[in-house]
């Protein structure tokens, strides 16, 4: 009976001590890193990644982390993790940017990367509002992004708190990307996109965005993307696109945005294009949506930005919107479709619309079912 005990017991410890061996601390307070809201964090962030973590990297993310502990810690320069495979970036202090004019590019970037981790429970403070003073956009026209996700895929980002920052906050391109259970906090201005999304069967889910700008958006191409849970105040929407003039190879399919509410926002869902894009965008599902004081509560516009000149060939076809109901506003329609002669918008479904206090609706080039004044297909 010993005998098995200290068999089971030699078991037990082999398998704690093989545990305990598989998790690997690096942390940027042994690579250079200092919690004094002035060391550089960057040179710290890039060293311990790769003469910690590369070195001890298992195939599970969460098996090494760079640590970023409790502190006050400066990012002065941009981070690139390229080739970054299988590693958690833990940050659980407060990262803040500086005012830097010359700074430019994307502050903490992962370009061609898989299994990556970036979570919380700390924060990003992008002191967005000092580089455009008095609401002035164009003063820093290359002012830094704060996360971007390069053709990357099978990451997580979560639960890190980001705020103001001086462009957009996440662009994440790649596929099998999930984004959850986080908050974004930005003035109410242009050019603060919360979360960019492109690529394929991408998911984001139990997140908040306060800006002036895109809430979660796709971008082309794209075919697979969920978004659930979602709430955008002063937003510009939960949209697709636009996809840049001149663009000839729009491919978005299959996206689903479910259980969204959005107040005090310029837009609550938008599919914006160029005159002159062309390509496709079709089995779009929008369902679910709460709106309190939302100008242009579904719209299509083929002629969202660009020289008017009805050029386009932009298939958009098989859209669905239900469940939409609250407030819009008194000069904006609730529904506006002005889609391109040549491709006009098809299959455009309406059902559980309860939208009050706008505007007449508008169509122009459009056909589908479910809402008076739209032409059947």
């Amino acid at each position: 009976m010993q005998l098995l005990s200290l068999v089971l017991a030699l078991a037990f410890f082999l398998l704690f001590a093989q545990e305990s061996l598989a998790f690997i601390e690096c942390s940027v307070l042994d690579y250079g890193g200092v919690a004094d809201n002035s060391t550089d964090l960057g040179p710290a962030l890039l060293s311990a990644w790769k003469n910690c973590v590369i070195p001890k990297a298992t195939s599970t993310a969460t098996d090494t982390l760079l640590y970023v502990p409790s502190g006050n810690y400066l990012l002065k320069s941009n981070v690139l993790f390229d080739d970054a495979v299988n590693f958690n970036l833990h940050i659980t202090g407060n990262i803040y940017l500086p005012f830097d004019s010359s700074l430019s590019g994307t502050m903490i970037e992962f370009e061609n990367c898989d299994n990556i981790v970036l979570n919380g429970p700390g924060a990003i403070y992008g002191n967005g509002y000092r580089y455009r003073p008095g609401g002035n956009l164009s003063l820093y026209p290359n002012r830094p992004r704060l996360i971007r996700f390069q053709n990357c895929n099978n990451c997580e980002i979560t639960q890190v708190t980001l705020y103001d920052a001086p462009m957009f906050h996440v662009t994440v391109i790649g596929n099998n990307n999930e984004v959850h259970d986080m908050s974004i906090h930005a003035t109410h201005i242009g050019e603060t996109d919360g979360f960019d999304m492109s690529g394929n069967n991408n998911y984001v889910h139990d997140v908040s965005v306060e800006n002036g700008d895109e809430c979660v958006t796709v971008k082309t191409p794209t075919n697979g993307f969920v978004a659930e849970r979602i709430t955008c105040k002063w937003t510009a929407g939960c949209n697709i696109g636009s996809f840049g003039d001149d663009n000839t190879a729009v491919d978005v399919q299959n996206v689903y945005y479910s259980d969204v509410t959005l107040s005090n926002s310029d837009a609550g869902v938008m599919i914006k294009s160029y005159p002159d894009n062309v390509g496709t965008v079709k089995n779009i599902t929008y369902t679910g949506f709460t709106l309190t004081t939302v100008a242009y509560p579904i719209d299509i516009d083929a002629f969202w930005m660009g020289n008017g000149e009805d050029t386009g060939k932009l298939s958009i076809t098989d859209v669905s919107f239900s469940g939409f109901t609250g407030t819009g506003t008194s000069t904006r329609p609730a529904v506006k479709l002005h889609c391109n002669s040549a491709t006009p918008c098809k299959d455009i479904k309406f059902s559980g619309i309860s939208i009050t206090g706008t505007a007449a609706n508008t169509y122009t080039n459009a056909c589908g079912s479910g809402l008076s004044g739209l032409s059947s297909c």
